[in-house]
This record gives C-alpha cells, structure tokens and sequence, in this order.
C-alpha cells in the first residue's frame, strides 16, 4: 500500500508540472485553469498541514499566479515528499483530527492521502477541459501517460 501511495503522490507531482508547462505555454490562460490549479495546491497544503499539525501555506481556494503556482508547488511537494519517506504501513489506519467549516472529523491517514491524490486529479481534469474549451492545448496527464512515460 505505501508503494501504491507513493506512486500516487508521484503521479500527482508530474502532473501538476505537466499541467504548468501548458499554461506557461498558452499565450494567455483563463482565470478559471488558475483557479482549478490552485485549488489543487490550496488542497495539497491543507491536508498536508492536517496531517503534519500545521498551520496551512494556503487557504483552499486560494489566488495564485502562474509563478506562485510554482514556488509554492515546491515546496508542497517537498513537504509531501518528506512525509511519503517516513510512512509506514502501521501509520496508514492513524485517525488525522481536523476541523473544516462543517465540523470536526477524524479520518485515517491512508485515505487522506489516496484522497489527495483523487481530488487533485478530478481538479486537473476541469482544468484540462477547461483548456479545450478556450481552444488552448490540454496536458495529457492520466496515470497511465505517467506510467508508459517510465513513471519520471
């Protein structure tokens, strides 16, 4: 399961890079694609400070330029990263304690973190289509590009 996590996490830091590189390449990107991808990270850094006791870097629906986009996907996926290194399979069932603007929860850290990685790639999917609809290029990246890539 920890390799299955990691693959995920993996997944998730190459598509989001993938997903830069073309709105870095539109000649211009609608506000909403930045919406989505911030989101994305806005939800990366949330959980993340839920789970490591932290105060967030971001607020969930967060405002950020493309350059913001990434400095701070740096350092989320830094923090993801270092997180990732230390898990064990033991941890996975561990009741993460948080609050959000409809109540207190407790969910365990395994699906805290297969979570993330769906809800960042359902929100990479809007952005995509998103993308289309304004006739720019969508990034391609389904797990299965990530996978016959060589899981850069």
């Amino acid at each position: 399961m920890i390799e299955y996590l990691e693959s995920l996490r993996r997944h998730g830091v190459w598509a989001d890079a993938r997903l830069l590189q073309a709105v870095k390449a539109a000649p211009n990107t609608p506000a909403d694609v930045l919406s989505e991808l911030a989101h994305v990270r806005g939800a990366q850094a949330t959980w993340l400070s839920r789970v490591l006791g932290e105060e967030s870097l971001l607020p969930v629906w967060p405002q950020l330029t493309v350059e913001e986009l990434e400095e701070v996907g740096d350092v989320i996926d830094a923090k993801a990263r270092d997180l990732h290194a230390t898990l064990r399979v033991e941890d996975l069932p561990r009741a993460v304690r948080y609050r959000n603007t409809q109540g207190e929860y407790e969910t365990p850290l395994g699906e805290i973190l297969l979570h993330v990685a769906m809800h960042g790639q359902y929100h990479r999917g809007k952005a995509n289509a998103l993308l289309r609809a304004a006739g720019l290029e969508p990034a391609p990246v389904d797990f299965i590009f990530w996978s016959r890539a060589g899981r850069p």
